[in-house]
Parts: C-alpha cells; sequence; structure tokens
C-alpha cells in the first residue's frame, strides 16, 4: 500500500505542476488501481517499462480545463484504522463526482462495480 499511495501524490503533485507523465514503481496493486483509473478516465493510460532488475510504470496524466482530472485524494484505510462497506452501501456515495477504490474478494475495483457484483470490501481510496 505503501507504493500506491506514494504513486498517487506523485500523479497528483505533477498534475499541479503540469507534466504529461510520471515515473514510478510498478506493483500488482498499482496495476489494477491504474486500470480503474484508466476506465473511470482520471488518467489517459500507463504501461510498463523494465529497467535493469525492477520494473517502472509510466503514468500518462490528464488535464481538463487546464487543470488535473484527479482533484482530490484521500485514504479511507490506515493500517491502523480499516474502513470496510458493505454493498448496499457502495451505490453512489459521492453523487457521481468520484469513485471509492475498495479491496474485495474478486480483486481491487471501483465502487459501482462492487456493487453490481454484490461484494463488499475494505475502502482503500476516495478519488475525485
Amino acid at each position: 500500500m505503501k507504493v500506491v499511495s506514494q504513486s498517487l501524490n506523485q500523479i497528483i503533485n505533477a498534475q499541479k505542476i503540469g507534466a504529461n507523465a510520471i515515473i514510478c514503481v510498478h506493483s500488482k496493486k498499482l496495476d489494477q488501481i491504474l486500470n480503474i483509473l484508466t476506465e473511470e478516465g482520471f488518467i489517459r493510460g500507463f504501461f510498463k517499462k523494465k529497467a535493469g532488475l525492477s520494473s517502472k510504470c509510466c503514468v500518462l496524466l490528464k488535464y481538463v480545463n487546464d487543470r488535473g482530472a484527479i482533484k482530490n485524494v484521500s485514504s479511507m484505510s490506515r493500517p491502523s484504522l480499516k474502513f470496510f462497506a458493505k454493498h448496499g452501501w457502495l451505490a453512489k456515495p459521492l453523487n457521481g463526482a468520484g469513485i471509492l477504490i475498495i479491496s474485495t474478494r474478486e480483486g481491487i475495483v471501483a465502487n459501482e462495480q462492487a456493487f453490481f457484483q454484490k461484494v463488499g470490501g475494505q475502502c482503500l481510496f476516495r478519488i475525485s
């Protein structure tokens, strides 16, 4: 989770200065979260690169009206305090203005997908 939260902070900071792309450390969880962000339209896309012995991930940032598509990322769960939600609560937490990233038994999914699959889980991040 540390890699994921650092990468999301790196995305927000890069959008503030107007960068086109960032390079961060690759992980499987980050790969799943970036797939969700691409489908929801928060980033243009991403790809993996092999850099020596480790893998790096290049994220292509998206802007809407010269502002970053991701305005805010807030962490819902911490190692000391985990937040779990049932599928009925996941319908529309932000009235369509953002998404929740949830870790379920089906993998890491967005809130609407978890609602339609009727699975709950640990809420990781709220992205708007």
